[in-house]
């Protein structure tokens, strides 16, 4: 009888030995590749938080309105901070794309300061959209400091700027270890005056006073700059808490042209259509106080403070152009933006062809 080859006990044994040793490293080397996948993941998402915050804060303060900034240096015991600006709302189609206002508040989610609230508030159509970061609070390491702070940085000119540092700290478990990591950036609003016309600024400057008026009486807490502007109008006209001088249309009229323009209101050059060059002296009016957007800016013949509204001239705030009728001088008493537009348009006003400052 022929005798059948095989294996013998004790090389099974020894296979199934090898088989284990080799099976049992394959379970390890995948089971350290699960748990590296899931770690990724879980720094992935908290890092995708903080970065897409970063990136939300940075443009909109770039973009900031400086005098809207509350308060304008924060620092890491801050609980709110606050600022207003204008950003243009892209689109696929450039033409319908829209120059939205908006306003960013900062602040800790409640009295643990674990969690930041970031209220992003469209203006234009009233939305908002809040962003709390981090969202698992067990990855917050923000220790109670504020995110935003500033410092004065002093330019080659000798001018001073803010700028602002924005830090988002975070943690995320590693092999079973907490790891940290800060996300940094720092920002200067560009938005700068100097980038107004003449006309815009002198708009401001009027809406910033009576926007001062209008926040006392609704007992809101004024910035620094607001104390100081409602300081010196109180000084220039020698009264106290009155708030009629920083509300009252001939009052701030007053006050910007002794004060601001040194008693003569600023002038333009205006060449129409046809050619004709016309001097013109533009000043502030505002008809109906209950809405500082109420504020526009009309042309006379002569740089003296008076309270008459005969005028040819315009400046269309919203179209950022100046528009000029042929017809007789008639006084204008438009109280908003509409009734300017009604008024110019049954007096034929047209825009000018071109603008040359003093």
């Amino acid at each position: 009888m022929k005798k059948q080859a095989g294996f013998s006990l004790i090389e099974l044994v020894v296979a199934m030995a090898v088989l284990a040793l080799i099976m049992g490293a394959m379970v390890h080397l995948f089971g350290g590749s699960v748990t590296s996948l899931h770690t990724g993941a879980r720094q992935e998402v908290v890092y995708e938080e903080a970065r897409l915050l970063m990136n939300e804060l940075k443009t909109t303060l770039r973009y900031a309105d400086k005098d809207s900034i509350d308060p304008e240096q924060p620092t890491v015991s801050t609980n709110k901070f606050s600022y207003k600006g204008n950003l243009w709302d892209r689109h696929m189609d450039i033409a319908q794309g829209t120059n939205k206002e908006y306003k960013v508040t900062v602040e800790c989610k409640d009295d643990t300061k674990k969690q930041l609230q970031v209220t992003r508030e469209d203006i234009t159509d009233g939305s908002k959209k809040i962003t709390v970061f981090p969202n698992d609070s067990n990855n917050s390491i923000f220790e109670g400091k504020f995110p935003v702070t500033s410092e004065t940085l002093t330019l080659n000119d000798g001018n001073t700027v803010i700028m602002y540092k924005i830090a988002l700290p975070l943690q995320y478990e590693f092999n079973g270890q907490m790891k940290t990591q800060t996300l940094e950036t720092k920002v200067v609003p560009s938005k700068d005056e100097v980038t107004e016309t003449p006309e815009e600024k002198m708009r401001r400057e009027y809406m910033e006073i009576l926007n001062t008026g209008k926040k006392i009486d609704a007992k809101g807490q004024l910035t620094s700059k607001e104390e100081k502007l409602r300081d010196d109008i109180y000084t220039f006209f020698s009264v106290k808490n009155n708030t009629y001088y920083l509300k009252n249309n001939t009052k701030i009229r007053e006050y910007m042209y002794e004060k601001i323009y040194n008693g003569a209101w600023p002038y333009a050059k205006l060449t129409t259509a046809t050619g004709e060059t016309k001097t013109i002296y533009f000043n502030p009016v505002c008809h109906d106080n209950t809405d500082s957007n109420n504020v526009f800016i009309m042309g006379r013949d002569n740089c003296i403070l008076a309270e008459s509204w005969p005028t040819k001239s315009l400046y269309d705030h919203k179209q950022k152009q100046w528009m000029w009728s042929n017809k007789q001088a008639t006084s204008v008493m438009s109280k908003n933006y509409e009734e300017l537009q009604q008024f110019m348009k049954s007096r034929d006003y047209y825009a000018v062809a071109r603008v040359e400052y003093n």
